[in-house]
């Protein structure tokens, strides 16, 4: 007859593990880029777009209209009205840096105020994205819901700097085709200046032509052409402002650009985090083994997972497995099965 130990049925569960959210490694990994430094990096600069604080000494003196770009007509056509067409070959020159400042100001106006609506439209969404975000989680708790919240608060940062980039731009396409638009009024008013002090010259000359057979009209053209070059050096030094300015304006949009480099590393960062690092999971495993005398050794085995995806935008629900293992030597045949919830936090948007 075989001798059987008898031991009292005890149940020994397992230790759970559960993973951590990663909302807080998404954070850590972010942590470089400051985002509310970059938004007020990004404020500063728009400001000083917008104060012409890149524009040049010698720019001023002119309306800033950025119709001036596609306005004005030849001036030297003074000259050729007062019936001295013929002297224009000669001061020529004066009317070349308008070839270069002219422009289509509908085409500049158009992209200016598409960018600025793109702009605008992108902080709306943070905003509304943010609001969404909030509101629609307040029912949410634990570790999961408060690493999404804290996320799409990061996101929405992130867009709202976007938004302003992109504003930053749009302010600068506009400033630059005003001071172009200024520079042509400046320069067609010096040239308008030189062409009337021409044609004084020119009638003076023409009014004594026939006493000193011709020899005025001779005298008269390098007089016309010294006036043409001063107010050349006048037009070359507007340029210049304007080129320096232009070089001002650049070093502006290049700050907005690399900050928005920066943002978009950021968010790139974010939604990465967001959807491949923060999973969170439980796992309950309890075990139970008894020997019986008569019919040997019973072992039963409950299992419980639950896995959780957060942020994310769909629902995870719980699911819980159960198996039950039965050995017997004897007769007895008993098998047991159990089935736990999971412990793990589940929470999508």
């Amino acid at each position: 007859m075989t001798t059987a130990t008898s031991e009292p049925t005890t149940s020994t569960p397992t230790s759970a593990t559960s993973a951590a959210p990663t909302s807080a490694a998404s954070s850590a990994s972010t942590s470089s880029v400051n985002i509310t430094q970059l938004l007020a990096d990004l404020d500063s600069t728009t400001v000083a777009v917008q104060n012409n604080d890149w524009v040049s000494a010698g720019l001023d003196g002119a309306s800033a209209a950025l119709d001036l770009l596609g306005s004005g007509g030849d001036p030297l056509s003074g000259i050729v009205n007062a019936g001295f067409g013929w002297v224009t070959q000669f001061v020529s020159f004066l009317t070349a840096p308008l070839q270069t400042l002219l422009g289509d100001s509908n085409s500049t106006s158009t992209n200016a105020q598409t960018t600025q609506t793109a702009g605008q439209n992108v902080t709306s969404l943070a905003g509304s994205y943010q609001q969404a975000a909030t509101t629609q989680t307040s029912g949410w708790s634990g570790t999961a819901a408060s690493g999404y919240q804290n996320t799409a608060a990061q996101l929405a940062d992130q867009l709202r700097a976007v938004g302003k980039a992109t504003t930053g731009v749009s302010t600068a396409i506009s400033g630059a085709g005003k001071v172009v638009g200024q520079a042509q009024q400046i320069v067609t008013q010096l040239v308008g200046a030189a062409s009337t002090k021409i044609n004084a010259i020119m009638t003076q000359a023409m009014a004594t032509a026939q006493i000193t057979g011709g020899a005025s009209i001779a005298a008269a053209i390098p007089q016309a052409v010294g006036v043409a070059t001063d107010y050349g050096q006048q037009i070359a030094q507007k340029m210049g402002a304007l080129l320096s300015s232009s070089q001002n304006l650049a070093e502006l949009v290049l700050t907005v650009l690399r900050i928005l480099e920066a943002v978009n590393t950021a968010i790139t960062q974010t939604t990465a985090n967001s959807t491949t690092g923060s999973t969170t999971s439980a796992t309950d495993t309890a075990s139970a083994t008894d020997t019986d005398s008569t019919t040997g050794t019973n072992s039963a085995t409950a299992t419980n997972s639950a896995t959780a995806t957060t942020p994310g935008t769909g629902t995870t629900p719980a699911s819980g497995t159960a198996s039950g293992t039965d050995t017997s030597l004897g007769t007895d045949t008993s098998t047991e099965s159990s089935a736990s919830p999971g412990t793990g936090a589940t929470a999508a948007a």
